[in-house]
């Protein structure tokens, strides 16, 4: 019985065991009259599983989309993206003109320092938090040329 207990005492490490790394997570700084904002990052899944992300939430938001941004004949189109599946050793990049969050509603204005607390949900009912920095885009462009990232 005690064995059992034991084992058992590490299912739920074992099933959050291949969290993806998240990098450069943030949130642009918007106008204060803004009713959206967006949330960008890289997902690096580094696990030998695929991972299918299916939704997002973030505290302070009434609502959160994926979405992806895309030029059509020269037509800006913005989408909802309802399953992005991360291959096994791969990333995506959520970026301006593409792959984004859109954090909707915002229920208290964001200052330049402020930290969104996004949950990823996936298909296998796993979740992963990640926090994502309010900077000024210019900032943003300044860390990553800085960090070689």
């Amino acid at each position: 019985m005690k064995r059992l207990l034991t084992a058992l005492a590490f299912l739920p490490v074992a099933a959050f065991a291949d969290p993806l790394k998240v990098e450069n997570a943030y949130v642009p700084l918007a106008p204060p009259s803004s009713m959206a904002h967006a949330a960008y990052m890289e997902l690096r899944n580094q696990s030998d599983a695929s991972k299918e992300l299916v939704g997002v939430s973030a505290e302070g938001y009434g609502m959160a989309h994926l979405h992806i941004s895309e030029e059509n004949n020269g037509v800006a189109t913005m989408s909802a993206v309802h399953m992005l599946q991360i291959s096994a050793d791969s990333a995506v990049t959520f970026a301006p003109g593409g792959l984004h969050i859109m954090l909707m509603h915002p229920q208290v204005p964001q200052a330049e320092g402020d930290h969104v607390h996004i949950t990823l949900t996936f298909a296998d009912g796993g979740t992963q938090i990640v926090v994502a920095k309010v900077m000024k885009a210019s900032a943003h462009a300044h860390m990553l040329h800085n960090h070689g990232s």
